[in-house]
């Protein structure tokens, strides 16, 4: 009886310590590339866009000298930037469309407003009260930083929950709060110097701070209830909600951020967009009169290549905006206790285990 009782309280203990392992997400974290993240995630628009329209130039000027393009036809030159230039006017339709999904966010009634202002007061409200604040942050990253010190404040109180417990027991609460520790001195290492309305407040709390945290909280508290003191129990309940707030905070910011990405990215798309259509259309007008000017095969290669560059710009540049914006969607998709992302054999309850 007592071999049966020592291996179904190991089981027990295994899954816990299953759930506490899988709370970091180091996995995945550890399988992205440093060049991945900073294409999709860190890099300047700006920048990347200028990378990407440079290897279409090389493309298109490895092709022409080649001699697959037939730079001397003007037909052919024509052509092809007549069929880009006919594909940029679509994004005329994807401007208003961007413009009409923010306006529909910024736009409302005194009363619902004001129903959104309460809300967004009650929050901070209650966060002050958890963090024991008077007045919490304006920038998000600071406030960012409020609440991922506070969660390392409430995770560091645990150390002393440890000593009530038993050696297997003690070792499955050290490893959560050594994950939760770890996590939260890079973020806010990150966030310290992250400015105001910047990507790199948002950035530092992608992939950190997911729900398995939340969870593998939950676990502990359910599973060592009986061995913990009151005041544990209260810190395990202030450290979920903590963690729930984060993740709030976290969604809040990353609307606030959509909403500046997309408004920026309908204006660079219409200040790209103009002069690439003019510059086509002129292109094709007097591209038999370049010819018969240059002359020479090679420079007309590198002109029709300069110009097929300029003229898909606006590809280029949404191409570069939409990959950060997908990719910021699909690392905050694991919204509050749900973690779609990780795959978590759910622990038996104690209950069903005295069944």
């Amino acid at each position: 009886m007592t071999t049966d009782t020592n291996a179904t309280d190991r089981d027990e203990g295994e899954r816990i310590d299953a759930a506490v392992s899988r709370s970091d997400l180091v996995h995945e974290r550890l399988r992205e590339s440093p060049v991945e993240r900073w294409l999709l995630l860190d890099g300047n628009r700006y920048i990347i866009t200028a990378l990407f329209s440079l290897v279409v130039f090389i493309a298109c000027a490895s092709i022409g000298f080649a001699g697959y393009i037939p730079v001397t036809d003007p037909a052919t030159a024509t052509t092809l930037v007549a069929a880009i230039v006919g594909g940029t006017l679509p994004f005329i339709t994807i401007v208003l469309a961007i413009n009409q999904l923010v306006l529909s966010q910024e736009l409302g009634w005194p009363g619902d407003l004001s129903d959104r202002f309460e809300k967004m007061v009650t929050y901070r409200q209650e966060v002050e009260s958890l963090t024991e604040t008077s007045v919490s942050p304006a920038a998000p990253a600071d406030f960012l930083q409020l609440l991922v010190d506070t969660v390392i404040d409430r995770t560091a109180r645990l150390d002393l929950a440890t000593g009530r417990l038993a050696d297997p027991d003690r070792a499955v609460v050290r490893g959560f709060v050594e994950a939760v520790e770890s996590e939260g001195e890079l973020v806010s290492a990150s966030l310290e110097g992250a400015d105001f309305g910047t990507f790199d407040a948002l950035s530092a709390v992608l992939g950190h701070f997911n729900g398995a945290h939340l969870y593998a909280a939950r676990q502990i508290r359910a599973h060592y209830a009986d061995d913990l003191s009151a005041d544990d129990l209260e810190v395990f309940d202030s450290l979920v909600e903590l963690l729930g707030q984060l993740a709030i905070a976290r969604q809040t910011f990353k609307t606030l951020y959509m909403q500046y990405e997309l408004a920026h990215l309908s204006k660079v798309l219409l200040v790209v967009g103009f002069p690439t259509l003019l510059g086509g259309g002129i292109f094709m007008m007097t591209y038999p009169t370049i010819i018969e000017t240059v002359g020479t095969p090679s420079m007309l290669v590198l002109i029709v290549s300069g110009v097929v560059t300029f003229v898909f710009l606006p590809f280029t540049v949404l191409l570069v905006y939409t990959f950060r914006i997908a990719s910021i969607a699909s690392r905050t998709a694991d919204f509050g206790p749900f973690v779609p992302r990780v795959d978590f054999e759910e622990a038996v309850t104690l209950e069903d285990e005295g069944e």
